[in-house]
């Protein structure tokens, strides 16, 4: 049986940036959901337009210097929408303003995005639980890599869609990695498929599989732990 992960001063210090950051984009993705959820138990048909309150929910997030969100929004589920089987009301932050992600929902489109099957949706819709897709490479929106975090919208036991936020990898290491680096212990960041999302070892790169089993922590009620590495 593995031991445990025992926190020390400076783990305590990393959890607490690694909370705030992906705390900030989960929080996000809620009042998303929320504002979501609230047109579709308000009105008995919902179509594109009447999902206008998202850019409002995700522009100040995405134009903050400040922030670490580089993009936001609302993604249909299948047939949601009365207007539209396949629908991404998704905003990125593009040449200093929320600009809105253009993709090809035409199922008989040559580019169409069938989203459907790929993890930040398909999760949060089989599990109803919040999601951390990544590190991954995100050709359709940050052209980087990206952690995704998503939620689950749901009407009345009916699923409607996800709501999420992107980070880049970049932007949460240099939130995290000085924490992390100045603990005296090597220790990587993982996610539930402990894929690396983080470490202070330059054996552990992000993106990397880890496939020992290692003493970790569990991050609150995050989809992340922390776990220490051997070498």
């Amino acid at each position: 049986m593995i031991n445990p992960l025992v926190l020390d001063a400076g783990l305590e210090a990393v959890l607490e940036v690694v909370e705030s950051v992906v705390g900030d984009a989960f929080a996000l993705a809620d009042r998303i959901g929320a504002e979501v959820q609230s047109v579709f138990t308000g009105q008995p048909t919902v179509r594109r337009a009447d999902l206008g309150a998202v850019v409002e929910l995700a522009r100040p997030a995405l134009e903050d210097p400040a922030a670490r969100i580089q993009g936001a929004g609302f993604v249909a589920a299948i047939d949601a929408l009365a207007d539209s089987r396949w629908w991404l009301e998704w905003f990125m932050f593009s040449n200093g303003a929320a600009e809105r992600l253009l993709v090809d929902t035409d199922p008989r489109g040559e580019n169409f995005y069938d989203y459907g099957s790929l993890p930040w949706f398909d999760v949060p819709q089989r599990t109803g639980r919040r999601y951390i897709t990544g590190p991954y490479v995100d050709y359709l929106c940050t052209d980087d890599y990206t952690l995704t975090f998503t939620v689950p919208v749901t009407v009345r036991d009916r699923f409607v869609g996800v709501a999420g936020a992107d980070v880049r990898v970049f932007t949460f290491e240099k939130a995290i990695l000085p924490c992390l680096r100045a603990t005296q212990r090597k220790v990587a960041i993982v996610n539930d498929q402990r894929r690396i999302v983080l470490s202070n070892s330059a054996r552990h790169v992000s993106g990397t599989l880890l496939r020992a089993e290692l003493p970790s922590y569990r991050i609150e009620d995050l989809p992340l732990s922390v776990v220490e590495l051997t070498s």
